[in-house]
């Protein structure tokens, strides 16, 4: 969208004040929630995943280099791509992100992957994470928490080890500034008003981290869950196990479906990115009910700016990438009819954009913008 096609004019800075408390109320003790806010609607405008880049790969990627050429030769492929949305589109898509705050808006989320990673050392790759920070904070979220959750390209470089440890140097640190509250780990909890938002590192997945979190969490409104990977078994004709506690043999399928369950039994709303693609999955189970929206913010083709639908329903599930798949075996099946009875609702599209989560007394619902459109694109309901 070019031009004057929309105009965001209002003063934010005029909507948000810092309490002494913290930023915007959220630095409550971790610990449950009291008895019923009675807050008013509020809304978290969101963006997927981002591979914020440079158009010249030496600014971020100079030195880096892999045994493996062909791995190595890929991700060099990713630059370019990264490069060029950055260069018009995806600047365009913060754009209309930003035009989505309003004085009803709390803070903004990213679904990880918020830099392409893949840098020669731990300077090059904080500098790449404080430069994406900064960029999202003057463009879209100057005045609001501004939060993300660890995707597996943010840990990723010549030595993923180093460039994990620059993240978990860096990050938390920035996430505490946000907040207005001590953040010392990927994974960590907030709250608005009633509800409660725990974000999870999938990369490394730390499962008493993640059962205290949730215990924590008990007696929410709502409980939204941050994790960049999904937890259901994605359309993926490589890929598809790697889900939440999933391997590439399932040997932790025990924790798997325990996670799942600790899901279910508090009515989660799962918010991921990792696919590239806007899906919305509805699944109950396990005593409960799971509810998966995952999005992109990756415009990487001029078409994914637009809401082109792929599947739908139980048996569209699985039906564009993984059932062409060469892995497609009746044990790699399984993983996919473990969840297909459960699922009331299924949707993939391939489309990018920014997303607008309203948290209402009565419904929770994302408003998808495709691309830069500056009219609503596509409502999800997701309770």
């Amino acid at each position: 969208m070019k031009g004057n096609d929309y105009i965001c004019t209002m003063d934010r800075r005029s909507f948000f004040k810092i309490s002494a408390g913290g930023a915007l109320g959220l630095a409550l003790p971790w610990n449950g929630l009291a008895g019923p806010v009675r807050e008013k609607p509020y809304s978290v405008v969101i963006l997927g995943d981002t591979h914020y880049d440079a158009m010249d790969p030496e600014k971020y990627h100079a030195g880096y280099s892999l045994e493996n050429k062909k791995r190595e030769a890929n991700h060099r492929l990713e630059f370019v791509r990264n490069g060029k949305m950055w260069s018009s589109r995806c600047p365009e898509l913060v754009k209309r992100a930003a035009c989505l705050i309003d004085d009803e808006t709390r803070c903004v989320l990213q679904m990880g992957d918020l830099i392409q990673g893949d840098t020669a050392d731990a300077a090059a790759h904080r500098r790449f994470l404080a430069d994406s920070m900064d960029l999202f904070k003057r463009d879209l979220a100057p005045d609001l928490p501004f939060v993300t959750v660890a995707g597996n390209h943010d840990l990723r470089g010549n030595d993923d080890a180093v460039a994990t440890q620059a993240y978990l140097d860096y990050m938390p640190a920035r996430m505490s500034e946000e907040l207005g509250k001590e953040i010392t780990d990927a994974n960590f909890g907030f709250t608005l008003g009633e509800d409660a938002y725990v974000v999870i590192n999938f990369t490394h997945p730390d499962l008493g981290a993640i059962e205290r979190l949730l215990a924590g969490a008990d007696g929410a409104r709502h409980l939204f869950v941050m994790v960049h990977c999904p937890v259901f078994p994605y359309d993926s004709k490589k890929y598809f196990w790697w889900i939440l506690m999933g391997n590439k043999t399932d040997s932790r399928a025990e924790e798997r479906r325990y996670v799942r369950r600790l899901l279910a039994e508090r009515d989660a709303i799962v918010l991921c990115g990792h696919v590239h693609r806007t899906e919305l999955l509805d699944w109950e189970g396990d005593g409960g009910r799971i509810t998966q929206m995952t999005m992109s913010s990756v415009w990487a083709k001029e078409s994914q700016g637009s809401y082109r639908v792929l599947a739908e329903g139980k048996k569209g599930y699985g039906s564009v990438n993984f059932d062409q798949s060469p892995l497609k075996t009746p044990e790699t099946a399984a993983l996919f009819e473990e969840y297909r009875e459960g699922i009331c609702r299924y949707c993939m599209a391939d489309s990018a954009g920014s997303y607008k989560l309203i948290v209402g007394q009565k419904d929770v619902h994302v408003d998808f913008y495709a691309g830069s459109s500056p009219r609503l694109t596509q409502r999800f309901q997701l309770r």
